[in-house]
């Protein structure tokens, strides 16, 4: 499931000493790490609250594992509202602990995957989901993940394009 992260609640900061002590453990600084998207994502965590727009962790074990940026609002050529999922950043030790295996990659992704279907029935109500792709590999599981979800009916329509994938539930 994913949760919002923000600086009202407090739960930014918590993400932020969690992973700043993760890069701590590997000699690597945070203000080094993930530059181009986890401004982005601090921008909006720490910024108001609204409803459409918001920074979203996926955690396990009471650990941030992933963190994103989620937002629902209409696109042209979707009726209803569409959720994008970008930016999405995985804690510190995906990067850098060579004991993360590609299985612990894949939990943290459907899991986040999963978080964004459920928003779309709750807190960011949407027929439509896309998420931004940032590499080969996640193209792959993209892949692999809609056809998956399209062959048990938890979605009408699945697919990847270009670097992203889509979602529609109607």
């Amino acid at each position: 499931m994913l949760e919002r992260v923000s600086d009202d609640q407090g739960t930014w900061e918590k993400l932020m000493r969690q992973w700043e002590a993760e890069c701590d453990s590997f000699g690597e600084n945070l203000d080094d790490y993930a530059t181009a998207s986890l401004p982005v994502v601090a921008q909006v965590a720490r910024g108001t609250q609204v409803k459409n727009l918001g920074a979203y962790a996926f955690t396990m074990d009471g650990s941030f594992k992933a963190v994103c940026q989620a937002n629902a609002t209409y696109l042209p050529g979707y009726t209803g509202k569409v959720l994008r999922i970008r930016h999405i950043v995985l804690a510190p030790e995906f990067d850098f602990s060579p004991d993360i295996s590609v299985d612990d990659y894949i939990t943290v992704l459907v899991g986040v995957f999963s978080g964004a279907i459920s928003l779309t029935n709750k807190e960011m109500e949407a027929d439509h989901l896309k998420f931004h792709l940032r590499s080969p590999a996640e193209r792959e599981f993209g892949t692999h993940f809609t056809k998956a979800i399209h062959d048990q009916g938890i979605v009408k329509d699945a697919s990847v394009k270009g670097s992203w994938i889509y979602l529609s539930k109607i």
